[in-house]
């Protein structure tokens, strides 16, 4: 584990920063996928934490991350409905649903927060937030972070890699009792995971290939 790479985490180049994130509806043309496994790896600015009296003492049911850059990594588990289209012209666009995870950490021995649920709110695009938020479902049951516009965010070969700055949320800034820290950045997650084509995209494939190859038949007959 490494502690202390904040510095080189947040100095990662944006030259593979594919689309930006739309926050609108998504073209009629894009397709739908659903994202169902895969893992997200955090960093945590803990020196940070510490002066706000949160000390990390533990971690139960993660898995390795992404990388070495990364403290930690949380499973995605098949609760997960987060749904996005994604179209070569107009990028990628949140649709539905969340992305589950299993995992926790303990801070000062005594508070465990986990089984985090990454969601998406358009009314929380403020600033730096991109929309995504990080839940705790375990104990506090509070948004703990916002997720910052990505520093990258690839779609390729159905894999899905998105990363950005964690930014406590200003409901973590009042469980803290530090209005002051909402919007600072406390660390880094990046969410590496495989995704498929929902049912109604397949079908319109299916049916597109269908109307090809009825064209191709009726051009060979005349």
């Amino acid at each position: 584990m490494k502690f202390n790479q904040v510095p080189a985490i947040l100095g990662l180049a944006t030259a593979a920063i594919a689309p930006a994130i739309i926050v609108h509806s998504a073209p009629a043309s894009a397709a739908t996928f659903r994202l169902f496994s895969g893992v997200t790896s955090v960093f945590l600015d803990l020196p940070t934490l510490e002066t706000v009296g949160l000390s990390l003492t533990g971690a139960s049911d993660t898995v390795d991350p992404v990388s070495s850059d990364f403290l930690v990594g949380f499973p995605i588990t098949p609760a997960t409905t987060f749904t996005f289209s994604f179209d070569s012209g107009s990028g990628f666009a949140p649709v539905s649903g969340t992305i589950e995870h299993s995992g926790s950490v303990t801070f000062n021995n005594a508070l465990t927060l986990g089984n985090f649920s990454i969601g998406f709110d358009p009314a929380r695009a403020v600033g730096d937030a991109s929309g995504f938020f990080v839940r705790d479902t375990i104990t506090l049951g509070a948004i703990l972070f916002d997720l910052a516009t990505p520093s990258s965010l690839t779609f390729a070969d159905d894999n899905l890699a998105v990363q950005g700055n964690l930014l406590v949320s200003p409901e973590l800034a009042g469980v803290l009792g530090n209005s002051g820290l909402a919007g600072a950045t406390i660390g880094v997650a990046s969410v590496n995971g495989e995704a498929v084509p929902e049912p109604a995209t397949i079908m319109g494939v299916l049916a597109a290939g269908g109307f090809l190859a009825a064209s191709r038949r009726r051009a060979l007959k005349k």
